[in-house]
C-alpha cells in the first residue's frame, strides 16, 4: 500500500509564514534510471531553480521555450489569457525522447493556478507513456492540495505516473506587499528539497 510523505518547510520574515513544501507517492517498485528535466521559465527563477536540481541530480535538463514573446506587459498579458481560455502557442522543442528516460521532472512557473503556458502546452501535446513524472513549481504563494491534484491530473492524461509534487516560493511577504526573491534564495530553498526528490526518483518514500 502506497505512503504518503510530506515535506513543509517554514520561515518567518516580518511576522509572515513562508514555505517551501514537498509531497511525494511512492511507487511499489523502481528503479531511479534516467532522469530528464523539463523546464519553463519565464524570469530565470525556474531556470535557476532547475540548474542546481541538474548539478545534484545528475539529471539531463531541456527548457521549454515560448516562441511568443513574454518579455512585455502585452506579452504576458496575451499569455495570461490564453492560460485562463486553456488555449496553447507555439514551443520549441515539440517534443522530447520520452523512451529514453525513466523519469521527469516537470518545472513550470505558475500562472492562474496552471502550468505556465509553453509548458501546459508541452505537456497536453505529449505522451509521458507511463514514466514517473514528479511536479516541481515556482509560484508567488503557496498552491494547495486542491490546485497540485489539478497539476498532477494534467499529466496523468498525458499517460505519467505522478510520484511527486514540489513547489518553492518565487516571492516574500514584507510589511503585507509581495517582495521578489533573489534567485539566490530560490536556489537555497530548492536546495532543501532534493534529498526529498532524491527519494521520490528512487522510489523510498
Amino acid at each position: 500500500m502506497k505512503r504518503i510523505c510530506k515535506v513543509s518547510i517554514m520561515s518567518i520574515i516580518a511576522g509572515c509564514l513562508l514555505m517551501v513544501s514537498g509531497l511525494c507517492s511512492a511507487a511499489e517498485e523502481s528503479s531511479p534510471g534516467k532522469t530528464l528535466i523539463l523546464y519553463y521559465s519565464r524570469t530565470g527563477n525556474t531556470q535557476a531553480a532547475c540548474e542546481v536540481l541538474q548539478k545534484e541530480l545528475g539529471a539531463d535538463i531541456q527548457e521549454i521555450k515560448d516562441l511568443n514573446s513574454r518579455d512585455t506587459k502585452f506579452g504576458m498579458i496575451a499569455g495570461m489569457l490564453k492560460t485562463i481560455m486553456g488555449m496553447q502557442t507555439d514551443i520549441e522543442p515539440e517534443s522530447v525522447a520520452v523512451e529514453s528516460y525513466d523519469t521527469f521532472i516537470i518545472s513550470a512557473p505558475i500562472w492562474a493556478s496552471k502550468f505556465g503556458l509553453a509548458m501546459r502546452t508541452f505537456v497536453e501535446r505529449n505522451s509521458f507513456q507511463g514514466k514517473k513524472v514528479i511536479i516541481f513549481i515556482t509560484a508567488d504563494s503557496f498552491v494547495e492540495e486542491e490546485y497540485q491534484q489539478k497539476h498532477a491530473a494534467l499529466l496523468t492524461e498525458s499517460g505519467g505516473k505522478v510520484a511527486g509534487h514540489f513547489q518553492v516560493q518565487a516571492m516574500d511577504v514584507v510589511d503585507n506587499e509581495k517582495v521578489p526573491r533573489t534567485k539566490e534564495k530560490i536556489v537555497e530553498e530548492t536546495m532543501k528539497l532534493v534529498t526529498d526528490i532524491k527519494a521520490c526518483i528512487a522510489g523510498e518514500k
